[in-house]
Order: structure tokens, then C-alpha cells, then sequence
């Protein structure tokens, strides 16, 4: 009975650390991929295991402090604790910037679910609640929230720039007291002093969300309220001021977060608060089976009944980028196929900015025309201008074709299937593909996964480009095990739409 016990304990040990996070990590899950109200959660484990927050912002969409702010604490790295993540609750309503999408405020959705998206978001906060010891609600409201009237902005009615409690304490079911009062003040408090003293301090606010004499019933049926009655979990709305500087406005929201992560025995690395500018670079355009970067707005010219679809999106900030494609789908048209009819605009936002745009322009489809015949007899060839190099090759191997590149303007011959490792600080430049029976095949060349600065869109014929190495402007999926080492250059007959030829690039 003993080895059996003793087994038993290391079973259950083994299953344990099996099904343990790995620590420290960070975790991504996307919910409702590719719909308006695209969901991105975050779950940050630390070095060592403690207890762990969950953080929203942007359940309503026209408060970004709340949503940046959140979407600062994606990427930090914790030394002990958890958190869980959600910068864009309400993706839907951040993209048209409206507290509510349809009329629907969906931070009054928590007493019931609906039986829609809105209450698939809802009940996914809840199940994330579950898994943790204490929730913050990060919002920004109007004005100043001060214990007496002082002017409009500053008033017992204004929810902005405050730390929001549904009772000063809360007896729970099982008996156990959640002293949301005091929790609230020592965070806040310890916040304040952080806070210039030119500028405005945040202010406790006590909704007294349970008395019939409450001024905001409606809370009872509020996220914060939620986590309180139903699962007896500390929560509180942490509130920012639409009528203050965003920068600042999410900076402070970060100190107050910070104090609650520090008092509930979370350490963490502080994230980075910068609200930049959005600024749209580019995007990937998949047009039929080839892969073309345009710039923000240029034109890119497709035939009429082709299909393109939006791949990859390059701006200055990682996270809530979308498309939408004009008169299809919906906000969020990433990764659709569309087929062009007529001229068209892809728009491209950052959250509720819009950041630039991409022309389509719908041309008639080219006549089809016989193409020449590319294989050719070698003694129908002038070889005048094929290199003594080039004749050598040829005759040696008369079968295989070669890659002819300039590699710091000293000419290299590389066959068909082989592998090259490219120094740092070497330029390329790809010249052309020949063989015996063709001393120039006047194909593309296309250095995959490259694309070049200086146009508007790529072709994806890389000849005549000098490359300094290591390559700007590479995109790692395309590399051969997406590890961003080893990439493939084609020589693609695009008439016969097929590929004739291909070279690896190693990286340094």
C-alpha cells in the first residue's frame, strides 16, 4: 500500500507540473478571428507563480486611455504572479470609436448574457475572471470626479479620473469581507504621489452600487459587479479623463494599476506608456498566386474577376491594426478574399484611427497572347555577350540552368537547387537566369520574403536591386523554416505561370 501511495503522489505530481504554465511566458489566444469583434488575450506567467489579475480595457470604445493603457501591459515580462490581458474588449465598438455598438453597452451585459457576439465577449470575461484574484475595469469618462460640485468637469457626477468601488465593503456568500474601500484608497493614495503636483489627483468613488438610494442602479448589472457578488473577487473601475492629455491620461492609469499589482503580491517590469502617432507603412497584397508590398497610398492595378486578399499589415505599433475593404465585409477584412470589379480603396486603422489607404484599380484582363517559346536551340543564340565563365558552365553542364548574381561586383554563378551563405556587409545584386539552350531568359527574379524601399509597389522581380546584407525589409514567414535564415530566390516565368528555377540565401 505504501508503493502504491507513493506512486500515486508522483503520478500526481507528474500530472501537475505536466499541465503547469511554463514559467516565465507569455501566451496569446485570439477569439472570433477575423469578425468585427476579434478578441486578443494575453496571459503573462512570472518567474514564479502568485496570484493573478485580469485587466480589460476598451469594453467601451470611445475611451482610449483605458485600451492603451491595458494594451501596455501585453508585452511585460512579471518576476512573480499572473496576469491575464485584454486590451480590446470591444473591438467593434473601438474601430467606430462609440461607447456602444448598435445602441448595446455591453459593460451592462454582466447580470444576463445575450445570446450574440456581445454576450460570447461577455461570457468570455467571465470565464477569465474565474482564473483570477482580482479584476480592474480600465476606462476614461468626462471631466474630474471630485466629492463636491466645483464646476461641470468637477463634480460628484463626473466618472473621469477616478478609482470606482461598488461598496466600501462587500460581505460575500461564504462570509468572507472584500474591503474594496480600503483597497481602493491605498492604491490610489500611493498613486497620487507619484502624480505631479500640477496636475489633477485621482479621487475615490463609491458607487453604493447595492442601496436603493444609489444614483447608478445600472451597475448591478456591471462587469466590476459581477466579479464581486457572483465570485467574491476584489474589483474595481479604474477611470481616466477624456479632458487630458493621452499620453498622461495612460501614464496614470499605469501607476494606479501598478500599486494594485504591487499590494495583491504581483511584481512586475514596468511597460511602456508612449501613445505615438499611428503611422501605416504598408501591407502584403496576395493578387491571384503572387504576393505584392504596397505602400500607403499607392495604386495597385488588378485585372477585373481576379482575387486579392490583404495578408500582412506594417505600421509602427504591433497590435489592433485592421483593414477594410470598401463596400465588403465588414472593419476587420484581413485575410478575405475579394474579388475586384471595379476601382476600390482598402482603408487601413489603428483602433479607431484611420491611418492610410491603398488604391485598387480594376484593368481589363490582358488579351491572351501565344507565348514565345522560351526554350530555344543554343546555335539560334548570339553568345556575344554570354561570358567566357557562362560558356564554360554551359558545356559542362549543359542541362542545368544558373543564377548569374554580382556579389561586391565580382560575378558568381550559382546552379539550380544549390545553397549560397551571404556575408553581412555584402552587395548583391541578382542579374539574371541562363542556361545552354537560353543565354538570358529575361525572367522575374524573385528574392522571397525581400521587398525594396524605394517602390510604390513589388512586382516581384528583384533583378538590378543592389542588397546591402543583412537584407532591410524581410518578412520571416517566407523564409524556409520561418525561422528567418534561409530564404528562397525564384526565377518565375510569369506567362506560363510557373517557377523555372531556384537558389537558397543563407543569412549570416
Amino acid at each position: 500500500m505504501r508503493v502504491l501511495a507513493f506512486l500515486v503522489i508522483i503520478l500526481l505530481s507528474f500530472i501537475d507540473y505536466t499541465y503547469a504554465a511554463k514559467r516565465p511566458s507569455t501566451e496569446r489566444e485570439v477569439f472570433f478571428k477575423g469578425t468585427n469583434h476579434e478578441l486578443e488575450v494575453y496571459k503573462i506567467y512570472g518567474r514564479q507563480d502568485g496570484p493573478t489579475m485580469l485587466i480589460i480595457g476598451g469594453i467601451q470604445g470611445d475611451e482610449p486611455g483605458g485600451f492603451l493603457s491595458a494594451d501596455s501591459y501585453a508585452d511585460i515580462k512579471l518576476e512573480k504572479g499572473n496576469l491575464i490581458v485584454i486590451p480590446r474588449t470591444n473591438f467593434y465598438s473601438i474601430m467606430l470609436f462609440n461607447r456602444e455598438v448598435k445602441g448595446v453597452d455591453m459593460n451592462r451585459l454582466f447580470e444576463q448574457a445575450p445570446n450574440d457576439w456581445q454576450g460570447d465577449i461577455v461570457n468570455k470575461i467571465k470565464e477569465y475572471m474565474q482564473q483570477s484574484d482580482m479584476f480592474l475595469n480600465l476606462h476614461d469618462g468626462w471631466g474630474y470626479h471630485y466629492p463636491e460640485h466645483i464646476s461641470w468637469h468637477k463634480s460628484p457626477d463626473r466618472f473621469g479620473y477616478s478609482v470606482i468601488v461598488d461598496e466600501e465593503e462587500y460581505t460575500c456568500k461564504n462570509g468572507k469581507v472584500l474591503k474594496l474601500g480600503e483597497m481602493a484608497r491605498k492604491a490610489m493614495d500611493a498613486a497620487n504621489a507619484k502624480i505631479p503636483d500640477d496636475d489633477p489627483k485621482k479621487h475615490y468613488f463609491n458607487t453604493e452600487t447595492s442601496k436603493s438610494s444609489s444614483r447608478f442602479k445600472s451597475m448591478r448589472k456591471s462587469a466590476t459587479w459581477y466579479a464581486v457578488t457572483d465570485l467574491c473577487i476584489p474589483a474595481f473601475g479604474i477611470e481616466g479623463s477624456k479632458n487630458m492629455k493621452l499620453d498622461k491620461n495612460v501614464l496614470y492609469h499605469n501607476y494606479v494599476i501598478n500599486e494594485f499589482m504591487k499590494n495583491l503580491g504581483i511584481e512586475i517590469e514596468y511597460p511602456n506608456t508612449h501613445t505615438y502617432e499611428p503611422e501605416f507603412i504598408g501591407a502584403v497584397i496576395k493578387v491571384g498566386d503572387s504576393e505584392k508590398f504596397i505602400r500607403d497610398g499607392k495604386e495597385i492595378a488588378v485585372e477585373k474577376g481576379s482575387t486579392i486578399r490583404v495578408t500582412e499589415i506594417f505600421a509602427n505599433h504591433k497590435r489592433g491594426l485592421t483593414c477594410d475593404i470598401i463596400d465588403f465585409g465588414n472593419l476587420n477584412d484581413i485575410d478575405k478574399d475579394y474579388t475586384v470589379t471595379n476601382n476600390n480603396k482598402i482603408i487601413f486603422r489603428k483602433d479607431n484611427i484611420v491611418m492610410g489607404e491603398v488604391k485598387i484599380k480594376a484593368v481589363k484582363p490582358k488579351k491572351e497572347e501565344l507565348a514565345e517559346k522560351i526554350e530555344v536551340e543554343v546555335e539560334q543564340q548570339k553568345l556575344e555577350s554570354v561570358t567566357k565563365k557562362e560558356e564554360q558552365l554551359t558545356k559542362i553542364e549543359p542541362g542545368e540552368k544558373y543564377f548569374h548574381l554580382l556579389i561586391n561586383g565580382k560575378d558568381e554563378y550559382i546552379k539550380h537547387g544549390d545553397k549560397i551563405k551571404i556575408n553581412n556587409g555584402s552587395k548583391v545584386v541578382f542579374v539574371k537566369l541562363f542556361s545552354a539552350q537560353v543565354k538570358d531568359y529575361n525572367v522575374a527574379i524573385n528574392f522571397k520574403g525581400w521587398f525594396p524601399d524605394d517602390l510604390k509597389s513589388n512586382d516581384g522581380d528583384d533583378r538590378g536591386y543592389e542588397i546591402i546584407f543583412p537584407p532591410k525589409n524581410m518578412l520571416k514567414k517566407y523564409s524556409v523554416r520561418k525561422d528567418g535564415k534561409v530564404y528562397p530566390v525564384v526565377a518565375v516565368d510569369s506567362s506560363k505561370k510557373k517557377d523555372l528555377a531556384k537558389i537558397y540565401i543563407e543569412l549570416e
